[in-house]
């Protein structure tokens, strides 16, 4: 019988996944379950040991002996302080303990109970990481959590340098609970790798995964990342590969054909029509930050289900799942890895059609499987790119449509900034080509500083910068303004009043609230012309395509011909421009 704690069972096997086979455990009533589990687990060899002091040094031993992970497992209170000796002792040896404390719910602490304290971060000066988890996560999601974090600290723990970690379960009652066997949640027992960056050398490693995806649908996102040239040319080596499909976002700083950036504009065909489940990946390989398309980390969330993997590559400071499915952590810089990885591609692919196996029914099928993904996606983006062109061709004066006349008209040659909200979001819709780099503070994804990041940028960049950003977060960050007069800043602004937060008018969770107006979308209701002129900014506005179109011919062709920073106001209608936006996507 094994724990009716899913939780418990979860944390259990995935470090026995890591390669855990011993576990020191000492009794207790509070870990209960996590002995039941243990027990359970005829793969763990079990040592009952009563002092927790001398189980922690017991299980310095066997680790720096077997060179393996060695678990333990003990009650709530003063028990894991008694392990401190020995973790300390491991953090400086580079020794592998894994310390899983039990410990009472959060609400309980300080509120004089039996046996509690501050038992989270108790040992923080001594380990690699520290975790805190409930058995209160008992929904797929909650269980997708404690699987990623208890993947994240057996990664923790292996990394070079080797060290202990300290996974701090709490656990309500009942404590007792048993059941024939434990979830059979898909995350319940996900194993995720990891490679380093010393492997990567390794052509044994770089030949098993080229091996491994040849016959697969790779779908390749690629989220906000700084100018490379190396990663660049990479994703236009892989791009080649008929069974590897890219999503780029605008402020990935690539550049590719032009079809490769209209994420929204494919996925919401995708919505639309009937498309069938073959044409799902199998492995998706992400690289860079965030990624800006919610429909896109949608999609991907509803391909976990069918056993999409997720390789992600590049270096990250925790286990990043955004996808809620990876598998495998790859460590290295992108650019180069996807360089040897696509050649190695090539490599055995030549070798397999030379091979009369291939002639296999079900290896032929895979294989055409994985060529027919990518020609899918290459009609469906073409596809997609006409539909957002017809659409916004049709459509009268709107947000849609001034974003459209700016992006034909912007040189090469910019530097492009982008706020939060809509500006960002537009991009990610029409298809142009994109300027020399494009930026937007995606990181967190705050309002603040759109302006500022872009003067500091103007200051470093040896041509003209343009931000585009929305009247709100022009209002909220005047002091942008400042910098980019003072210091001069070679730095144009295009502001798109369509009078407060459109965000708010667009998106699900607040577009049909009471009060939207006044408490989301809040008109900040400034006079954008008056500010402009007050920090040395020559104005210019449009308010329709006519005028739009006249302006910024005068707008980007006389920007090297002037030192004068400008400042164009667009006022497009909100509604209207909230209704059409939701009529392309929905």
């Amino acid at each position: 019988m094994d724990t009716a704690k899913d939780v418990v069972a979860c944390i259990l096997d995935v470090l026995a996944g890591h390669g855990v086979k011993y576990v020191v455990c000492s009794p207790g009533s509070r870990n209960a379950p996590l002995l039941i589990a243990a027990r359970s687990r005829k793969n763990l060899h079990k040592f009952i040991v009563v002092d927790e002091r001398a189980a922690g040094f017991m299980a310095l031993g066997i680790a720096s002996v077997t060179q393996q992970p060695v678990a333990l497992i003990c009650t709530s209170g003063t028990a894991l302080l008694n392990y401190a000796p020995a973790i300390a002792e491991a953090y400086y040896q580079g020794l592998p303990l894994i310390a899983v404390t039990a410990d009472r719910p959060k609400e309980w602490i300080d509120q004089d109970d039996s046996q509690t304290l501050r038992q989270f971060e108790a040992m923080g000066n001594y380990v690699k990481g520290s975790y805190d988890v409930s058995d209160r996560e008992k929904n797929d999601s909650g269980l997708w959590y404690v699987n990623r974090i208890a993947n994240d600290a057996m990664l923790t723990a292996l990394r070079p340098k080797r060290g202990p970690v300290h996974i701090n379960l709490r656990l309500s009652p009942p404590l007792n609970a048993l059941a024939d066997s434990p979830s059979d949640s898909r995350f319940a027992s996900r194993i995720i790798r990891e490679i380093s960056s010393e492997e990567i050398p390794d052509k044994t490693i770089i030949k098993a995964l080229a091996r491994q995806l040849i016959r697969k649908k790779i779908l390749v996102t690629v989220g906000f990342h700084l100018p490379d040239a190396t990663l660049n040319k990479a994703l236009l080596k892989l791009r080649r590969h008929p069974n590897v499909v890219i999503m780029a976002e605008t402020i990935s700083n690539t550049h590719l054909p032009v079809e490769d950036y209209a994420v929204d504009s494919v996925l919401s065909s995708l919505r639309k029509g009937e498309h069938p489940h073959a044409m799902h990946p199998d492995i998706a390989i992400s690289v860079g930050g965030a990624l800006v398309s919610r429909m896109l980390k949608e999609y991907l969330r509803g391909c976990a289900g069918e056993g999409l993997e997720h390789w992600s590559v590049g270096a990250n400071h925790t286990t990043v799942d955004p996808f809620q499915s990876l598998s495998m952590r790859i460590d290295a810089d992108p650019g180069r890895f996807l360089s040897v990885l696509s050649a190695e591609m090539a490599h055995q692919k030549h070798l397999v059609e030379k091979n009369p196996d291939l002639s296999d029914t079900e290896e032929m099928e895979a294989w055409q499987n994985a060529a027919d993904f990518g020609d899918y996606f290459s009609k469906l983006k073409m596809e997609a790119i006409k539909r957002i062109t017809d659409y916004t061709d049709s459509r009268e004066w709107s947000e849609l449509v001034a974003f459209k006349i700016i992006f034909e008209k912007l040189p090469a040659d910019y530097n492009l900034y982008l706020s939060n909200g809509t500006s960002i979001r537009y991009t990610q819709l029409l298809p142009y080509s994109l300027p020399h780099a494009s930026y937007c503070n995606r990181g967190v994804s705050g309002i603040e500083g759109s302006t500022s990041t872009a003067a500091g940028g103007a200051l470093t960049y040896n041509n003209r910068s343009l931000l585009i950003t929305g009247d709100m977060s022009f209002s909220h960050d005047l002091g942008g303004l400042t910098i980019a007069s003072r210091y001069d800043a070679p730095l144009d602004i295009i502001v798109m009043n369509n009078c407060g937060g459109g965000i708010f008018r667009f998106i699900d969770s607040t577009s049909s609230l009471p009060g939207r107006e006044e408490y989301f979308c809040a008109d900040p209701e400034v006079d954008i012309k008056a500010i402009a002129e007050s920090f040395g900014f020559e104005y210019h506005r449009a308010d329709s395509a006519e005028s739009l179109r006249k302006v910024l011919t005068l707008f980007y062709s006389s920007a090297k011909k002037t030192p004068q920073r400008r400042l164009l106001e667009v006022r497009v209608p909100a509604e209207e421009s909230a209704v059409i936006l939701k009529q392309l996507l929905k």
